[in-house]
Parts: structure tokens; sequence; C-alpha cells
């Protein structure tokens, strides 16, 4: 037991340098940033505050768990796709008629994908 619990520290520790990354990149990539190396450290430090304040004031993880579910689940499993298959469809000239009807049932999908996860966005907030 003690050495799975080493184990699970172990992966933590050299984990989560590696997804912090991920999300300081993010950042930076979706506010098109252009850093200096010190900016870079400003950003840094500013992002594992904000991460940090969220630990210490969020007391149960299962809210963030199922607010994320809610929210970047639906979306990954319903919406993402329907604007993927609307795309490659109306890029092609020749799409048939069965593929543009296909765009509206994929369209239905992807409304009640955005349904499904505002209610369940909803209900992991009322959690608090």
């Amino acid at each position: 037991m003690s050495l799975s619990r080493i184990a699970v520290a172990v992966s933590l520790v050299f984990s989560y340098p590696l997804a912090f990354v991920g999300l300081r990149d993010g950042v930076t990539d979706l506010l098109k940033l252009k850093l200096s190396s010190n900016g870079q450290n400003v950003l840094t430090v500013a992002l594992l505050s904000l991460v940090t304040f969220a630990a210490l004031v969020i007391p149960d993880v299962s809210f963030v768990l199922a607010f994320g579910g809610a929210t970047l689940g639906n979306a990954l499993i319903y919406i993402f796709p329907f604007f993927m298959f609307r795309s490659a469809i109306k890029n092609k000239s020749d799409a048939t008629k069965g593929q543009k009807r296909e765009v509206v049932f994929a369209a239905g999908s992807a409304l009640l994908g955005l349904c499904m996860g505002l209610l369940g966005a909803k209900m992991a907030i009322a959690s608090l």
C-alpha cells in the first residue's frame, strides 16, 4: 500500500508540470500573446496563482468534474462533430441531398447536446 501511495505521489509531481505547460501554451495561443521570457514567467505565476486559489476555494473536486463533463464532454460528443461535419459538407460541391439532410439531423443532435450541457452545468452549479 505504501508503495502505491509513493507511486501516485511521483506520478502527480511529474505529470502536473506537463499539464500546466499545456495550459500556459493554450492561454498564450488563445489570447494571441507574444511573450518574452520574463512575460512568460509572469503568466506562469499568474496562472499558477489562479489554479491554486481555485483549489483553495472549491471544497469538492466533484464540482469541477461535473461541470467539465457537462460542458466540455457534451461539446466534444455533440457540438464539435456537427461543426466539423457541416464544414466538410459545405466545402464539398458535390454533396448529395441525403448528406444535406444529415446536416439538419446533426444540427438537431448538436442542439440537444447544447441543452443537455446547459442542464448539466446548471445541476453542477446547484450542487455547490
